[in-house]
């Protein structure tokens, strides 16, 4: 099966009428605006604080039928400090799906016409059905807005917390009959990530597997290069822990260094996914479990690459890193779930646990792990 790479994007004049983006940041776009997600399903198990949404990707599936439409959304904790514990505490990953035929949408023809040669799913545009009042959303995250403004009764929000970050934000002033400010408006803008497309492309096999061999053996020589002994210091003391899955993992991305996505559904446990290290992994039902709904043994969808966090607008100094977030889902794509939202897993894996060795990684970046990371485009080994 062909992996697809997504790719971020900036925002386009058509980005605002597409009915199922997939994109990085902003607020959600819900795939159903009627039943917008409750801020209780995606708390922070840190701070117990809503996460803010990283990304959403539209994956509609042939089979089941009420799969025709399919959305799955990634949050994760914005305080940096709470992604030092588990992921399952501050990442949270949930699915959303309706049929073709619903009460959400309507097809109409597109822009390609009824003599398009083109497949037919190319020619339909689909819009909002008439009639369709979409559920209040928070103001300031997204999520569903089950609160209101007591003065003004025309903000919503999904908690106390973003009720307080909008007052402080500007609200303050409008509540009491002042005008909107673009002041507001950025500092509302600041509360969640930078929104981004995600433009899609499949990958391209021709993978130079023949090279593959003596690429990791100069990669493995460079690093060697990297930790000379210093006068005093024993050889032994600096052995080189380069990791064959991690030198694999920079090979293969090597032509498509500004991936930020990777698409391997295959329908095997482990997919496609491109693992940073031989460490780290998911083992089984313990690390990835079966879905609580059907039973089925999840299997691996896609994955956010590290490229992401450079789109994101974070601080320098800021904790929230990973060398990759492995997403699995129910093979089914089963319906149902609490408000029409499936949970699905996310496994992060990290580059200075498992990738490569702490002393490659301290020759490299002084010590600082999260540099490699966030710097991997410059990474040249």
């Amino acid at each position: 099966m062909a992996v697809t790479l997504g790719y971020a994007e900036p925002v386009d004049d058509e980005f605002g009428s597409e009915a199922f983006p997939s994109k990085i940041g902003g607020r959600p776009r819900w795939l159903d605006p009627t039943r917008p997600l409750a801020a209780e399903r995606v708390l922070c198990g840190g701070c117990s604080k809503p996460m803010g949404l990283l990304m959403q990707l539209y994956a509609p599936e042939d089979a089941p039928e009420d799969a025709f439409h399919r959305m799955l959304y990634v949050f994760i904790c914005r305080n940096g400090a709470c992604h030092a514990g588990p992921a399952r505490d501050c990442m949270r990953v949930v699915r959303a799906q309706l049929p073709e035929a619903n009460a959400v949408y309507r097809a109409e023809p597109g822009a390609g016409g009824d003599d398009d040669d083109d497949d037919d799913d190319d020619n339909i545009k689909w819009v909002p059905a008439q009639g369709v009042k979409a559920a209040p959303t928070c103001v300031v995250c997204g999520l569903l807005g089950n609160k209101r403004c007591s003065g003004c009764r025309g903000r919503a929000y999904c908690s106390r917390g973003h009720q307080v970050a909008d007052w402080d934000a500007g609200h303050r002033a409008q509540c009491s009959g002042g005008a909107a400010t673009a002041d507001h408006a950025r500092r509302l803008l600041a509360a969640v990530y930078p929104e981004r497309v995600i433009a899609s492309e499949e990958e391209d096999d021709d993978d130079d597997d023949d090279d593959s061999e003596g690429e990791d053996t100069e990669c493995v020589q460079a690093a060697d290069m990297a930790l000379v002994p210093a006068t005093g210091e024993r050889a032994e003391d600096s052995e080189v822990e380069v990791d064959p899955a991690f030198l694999a993992f920079q090979r293969r991305i090597r032509k498509n260094p500004d991936q930020v996505i990777r698409y391997g559904r295959s329908g095997a446990a482990d997919g496609e996914a491109l693992f940073v290290s031989a460490g780290g992994q998911p083992t089984g039902s313990g690390d990835i479990p079966d879905c609580g709904q059907c039973g089925a043994g999840r299997q691996f969808e896609f994955q956010i690459m590290p490229q992401m966090l450079n789109h994101l607008g974070l601080d320098a100094g800021s904790a929230i890193d990973w060398g990759t977030l492995l997403v699995y889902s129910c093979p089914r794509s089963c319906s149902g779930g609490p408000g029409g939202y499936a949970d699905e897993v996310v496994w992060r894996q990290g580059f200075s646990a498992h990738g490569i060795g702490e002393k490659y990684l301290r020759a490299f970046h002084g010590g600082d792990s999260g540099a490699l990371t966030r710097q991997f485009e410059t990474l040249d080994v």
